[in-house]
């Protein structure tokens, strides 16, 4: 045909290196995407497991029991998951992790007469106490990395679960957890201050001195309030440089972990109450 011209071997040769190169970038984008697909995935197994022991407890007041960890399998759920209608499995088919307060399992008192539980763990280096229960999945490495503690996504050289495989490696768990508080906030309905008579607080070094209850000045930093009290803050001595004033049930709001104490920290001219 006129003025059709063929195509030399040099231009079919980089023709075909261009088709191999973006054949390649397709499939290694492939591959990062898959990984993506499969993390939110995992996720959403893991949040879909700790909704359906949220709503278990807050119907029944108790958990129901954890397999003893030492036998963890993978390739098997916890019957738990089953009892709440869950699948127990993460994306990459491996089966999670439930751990449970001895204090919230079936036959233990009602969620809603406990102050506390006997579950703790660290969260990148904060300590929570009160727990109620821990989901976990093993990640893209299929290996349950988290005993007690929490790490940043990446933390090289991590293997603190013993049960499972045993090499240490970047940390990739996910993890959710929910507090005994949580439970008790939607079970048995407690008002903001229902469930302590007073409340303790700690006060930062920066806050030189308080006045409670429109008392008098006092330098120091731990105060205790009943109900009917509150307290001001200041960021100077003899009761200068007013930084904060707050009432019992302010405070106790900010006590997520019902434990019945609060730290207020002072950050520049303003005083904001805390967990502690």
């Amino acid at each position: 045909m006129k003025g059709f011209r063929a195509f030399t071997l040099v231009e079919v040769a980089i023709i075909l290196v261009v088709i191999g190169l973006l054949l390649g970038l397709g499939a290694s984008l492939i591959g990062v995407l898959t990984k993506r697909v499969k993390y939110t995935e995992s996720k959403e197994e893991v949040r879909k497991a700790v909704e359906a022991l949220k709503g278990y407890a807050i119907r029944f007041g108790y958990l129901p029991s954890a397999r003893n960890e030492t036998v963890y399998n993978a390739t098997s759920p916890d019957p738990a998951f089953n009892t709440v209608g869950v699948r127990g499995f993460d994306a990459w088919g491996k089966a999670l992790l439930y751990r449970v307060s001895g204090n919230l399992i079936q036959n233990s008192t009602d969620l809603c007469s406990l102050n506390s539980t006997n579950f703790s763990i660290t969260d990148q280096g904060q300590f929570k106490s009160n727990l109620a229960f821990m989901i976990i999945s093993g990640g893209l490495n299929y290996n349950i990395q988290t005993n007690l503690t929490l790490y940043l996504q990446d933390t090289p050289n991590i293997d603190d679960f013993p049960y499972d495989f045993t090499r240490q490696e970047r940390y990739d768990d996910l993890v959710e957890y929910v507090s005994l508080f949580e439970l008790q906030k939607q079970r048995c309905n407690y008002a903001a201050p229902g469930y302590c008579s007073s409340l303790g607080v700690t006060l930062d070094q920066n806050i030189n001195s308080y006045r409670k209850s429109g008392g008098t000045c006092t330098s120091g930093t731990f105060i205790s309030l009943n109900q009917a009290d509150y307290i001001e803050t200041y960021g100077g001595s003899n009761c200068h440089n007013l930084c904060g004033n707050f009432t019992f049930t302010e405070l106790i709001a900010y006590d997520t972990d019902k434990n019945c104490k609060v730290i207020i920290i002072r950050q520049g001219n303003v005083c904001q109450p805390s967990n502690q």
